[in-house]
């Protein structure tokens, strides 16, 4: 497992290969260039299933990788250009507007001899096909995912999870953040995977797209039945209850517009503002403060919560808080 979070500056290329193998996967390096051997700058951070980090080489280099068994790979070139590909396969030409997904196969790239920064963003395999099983609703039975090489980051989806991606690499460059807020950085980590396989092109794209029917009443009340009955309301994700309730995410989504004309994330922000009215309707105004309410309820802005709190119930959470 890799280190929660690394920082390297101008490390030479054994230091570069033994902190890369720990913080992405095992490779060698060689330098275009024998007489200017490579120095590597690196900033990564590892939360959950999700490690990014971003790179640099001084100078030339051609990187070759083992198979990767354990986590999907995919490599953003934010400046410059990369040749890279599979080994034994095809290759491309990554730039900012193309990514590059390695999947688990043995993969290299040849570049940096011009200025070039390169954001990799692996992703725990085990999570990522389990994520795939409740969107399809159905078991794997063993299969892996299978992605193209390239990803092109034109599209509106693929922006949209370029920009998930960019809010949670922002812990590489900045002390504080929304991502300090760990619900907030549970749920954008769940976005993240959810993101990639809506958005990127693999082997279940074509199953993704069909549509699909809508969960049974029943199951939509045990999800909501769950959310009632848990003291950790604030932590469940969509995902979460799709398994609770026994049927894909997409499933879930269209059974709660059919039975209750809502999406499960519209629910699940209900009940915590719901939740939030309570606890400050029993706490001691003396003890307690709205932005300690807030929080323990995943309302990381504390502006917002009062805007959505006061159109929700009709007064600020302080004057309920008061009259508590």
């Amino acid at each position: 497992m890799s280190p929660p979070t690394v920082a390297l500056r101008d490390a030479t290329m054994e230091e570069a290969m033994s902190i890369g193998s720990l913080v992405f996967h095992r490779h060698v390096l060689r330098p275009l260039d024998a007489s200017r051997p490579p120095r590597l700058n690196l900033a990564s951070y590892r939360s959950g299933p999700v490690t990014l980090g971003t790179l640099h080489y001084s100078s030339g280099v051609q990187l070759q990788s083992t198979a990767v068994p354990t986590a999907y790979q995919t490599n953003i070139v934010l400046q410059g250009s990369l040749r890279t590909g599979r080994l034994g396969g095809e290759d491309l030409i990554a730039t900012p507007r193309r990514a590059v997904q390695y999947g688990l196969h043995p993969h290299g790239f040849e570049g940096f001899d011009t200025p070039t920064r390169l954001l990799g963003v692996k992703i725990d395999r085990v999570a990522l096909e389990r994520r795939l099983e409740v969107l399809l609703g159905r078991d794997l039975n063993g299969a892996h995912i299978e992605f193209s090489l390239g990803f092109v980051l034109d599209t509106a989806p693929a922006r949209d999870w370029f920009t998930l991606v960019q809010l949670l690499a922002g812990r590489l460059w900045s002390e504080r953040g929304l991502t300090d807020d760990s619900l907030v950085l549970a749920n954008l980590q769940d976005a993240l995977l959810t993101g990639l396989l809506v958005a990127s092109p693999h082997s279940f794209r074509d199953e993704l797209a069909q549509p699909v029917g809508a969960a049974a009443p029943r199951a939509v009340q045990r999800a909501v039945a769950h959310v009632d009955a848990s003291a950790e309301a604030a932590r469940i994700s969509v995902p979460e209850l799709a398994v609770v309730a026994g049927v894909s995410v997409r499933a879930l989504q269209v059974g709660f517009r059919q039975s209750l004309d809502t999406t499960p994330l519209a629910f699940l922000h209900e009940r915590r503002l719901t939740h939030a009215r309570r606890d400050l309707e029993r706490s001691d105004p003396d003890a307690v403060s709205v932005a300690e309410v807030a929080d323990r309820w995943g309302f990381a802005h504390h502006g917002r919560f009062s805007s959505e709190y006061r159109r929700r119930f009709g007064e600020s959470p302080s004057a309920t808080l008061r009259r508590g």
